[in-house]
């Protein structure tokens, strides 16, 4: 029998305070719950078709009416996703499961990526998840589901990880042995991340010297890479990749462009900076750190609601910020810098670095939670805007709609900003109203949306022209997104 003073009341055990470990799995818990629902926000965008925004509409376009990968720019490496869609094309008919297959393959990248890096980190540092989190929530300002120059980098996350927590691996060296091609044949900037992995090899091969031989060899392998890349850069750049350097042009490739877009950046960049100190740092200034981090972090929810007002309003919508890239360059600096801190010669006598999460887990949470609402923002923009195509085309009597800058009207609402660029004759044939009329008549026949005289072009021709460059015979689109009237 125990004795009375062995026996506390229920109430009083519950509220005693966690073990050090008790709180770490909670903390490990909670992530795992928010990234699952980050990885359902994701799918939600690919059963909605965001992938197909700009760039992505073209090459699901080209899958569809041809059965070929677009290779755009040389970009050689950029065709790797969109196989499960070559393959998929000859025998789906069903133009949605087609593109479905095609949206779901996009969004497996960033998915992969995120949840690779949380395996990698979920026992050994979870703390470092902090900062690929911190970059995949700054990305979602990116509107591109099939950007070469994000792709790189969801291509880098896992392996900088990799290396930093599981150098001695077979599989960190057959990745690393891997990614040095694929960038090479990815982006002209792609350069930088690969001379980030070779640095950071060599600092590997200096500082396991049993795995020296190994890691110099990774090292000599994409520090190669990267210079590849570079001359194939600076050599083989075409005209429009030239013109990205110029002005207006760079700056508009660069920027965010509103003031939600620019908070976030803000909050992101001062997140990751004090987030590192606290981890550096030991005592009362590690405690102040993670306060002032928290504090940061709650700010969070209030600019992501801010940015998905102003998408669903058709503001801040364009390809790409290439700014993003750059932070998340540096943010997986920081990532190194703390994982290697303890064996560097500037750290000696330290007790290391905070890489348990010692209640951290709470602003990870909050960033997995902002990721969700912000994709779950864009996931309800598109939807709204591809119902108001369907909805234009279906209420038609046309056999062909004539679009220009300010006709029809209904693309002209904000709300439809998302959708009206150079792609929308595509989008508006890969997101066709599909009204069944009766199971004899079928499918009701939907018009074509084309721009300035190209409807009296597909009349007299049969050729549909869905841009200067992109013309498909009319019973190759019929056949595969019809029937047209």
């Amino acid at each position: 029998m125990l004795p009375p003073d062995s026996i506390t009341p229920s109430h009083a055990r519950a509220a005693a305070p966690l073990s050090l470990a008790d709180a770490e799995a909670v903390g490990r818990r909670a992530i795992d719950i928010g990234l699952v629902a980050v990885a359902c926000a994701y799918v939600i965008t690919a059963l909605v078709g965001l992938p197909l925004f700009q760039d992505g509409a073209w090459y699901f376009f080209k899958i569809a009416t041809s059965g070929v990968a677009e290779v755009p720019n040389q970009r050689y490496t950029a065709m790797l996703p969109q196989l499960p869609t070559v393959w998929a094309e000859p025998v789906v008919d069903d133009a949605v499961l087609l593109r479905h297959i095609f949206s779901l393959s996009y969004v497996a990248l960033p998915m992969g990526s995120l949840l690779g890096c949380w395996l990698l980190v979920r026992r050994r540092a979870p703390a470092l998840m902090l900062f690929p989190l911190l970059w995949f929530l700054l990305n979602l300002v990116n509107f591109s589901g099939v950007s070469e120059l994000l792709s790189s980098l969801y291509l880098t996350w896992p392996l900088v990880l990799a290396m930093l927590l599981a150098p001695d691996r077979r599989g960190t060296w057959a990745y690393a042995g891997i990614a040095a091609p694929l960038l090479a044949a990815l982006h002209p900037l792609a350069f930088l991340p690969a001379f980030a992995l070779a640095l950071l090899s060599g600092a590997l091969a200096w500082l396991r010297p049993s795995l020296r031989r190994v890691w110099k060899s990774l090292a000599g392998l994409l520090l190669a890479a990267g210079l590849f890349r570079l001359a194939w850069t600076i050599t083989g750049a075409n005209s429009y990749e030239r013109g990205r350097l110029e002005g207006d042009s760079a700056i508009n490739y660069l920027m965010a462009e509103t003031l939600g877009q620019h908070l976030l950046l803000g909050a992101v960049v001062v997140l990751g900076l004090a987030l590192a100190a606290g981890m550096l740092a030991r005592g009362p200034v590690r405690v102040w750190s993670l306060r002032f981090s928290e504090a940061i972090a709650w700010l969070l929810p209030a600019i992501v609601l801010l940015i998905g007002l102003e998408i669903l309003n058709g503001e801040g919508i364009k390809l790409k910020s290439g700014l993003s890239f750059v932070i998340g360059l540096a943010l997986m600096g920081l990532a190194a810098l703390l994982a290697l801190a303890p064996t560097l010669p500037w750290s000696a006598g330290t007790n290391g670095v905070a890489t348990a999460f010692n209640g951290r887990a709470r602003i990870a949470a909050i960033i997995a939670t902002c990721m969700v609402l912000l994709l779950l923002a864009k996931s309800a923009a598109w939807w709204t805007a591809t119902r108001g195509l369907q909805n234009l085309l279906a209420e038609s009597d046309a056999d062909c709609i004539t679009t220009s800058a300010d006709r029809p009207f209904g693309l002209q609402w904000p709300w439809m900003a998302i959708i009206d660029d150079w792609t929308t004759p595509m989008n508006a044939l890969a997101f066709r109203p599909y009204l069944v009329l009766s199971p004899e008549r079928g499918v009701e026949p939907v018009p074509l949306l084309l721009r300035e005289d190209r409807c009296d072009i597909a009349r007299e021709t049969g050729e549909v022209i869905v841009t200067s460059w992109i013309v498909r015979d009319m019973e190759v689109v019929n056949a595969r997104f019809g029937p047209l009237r």
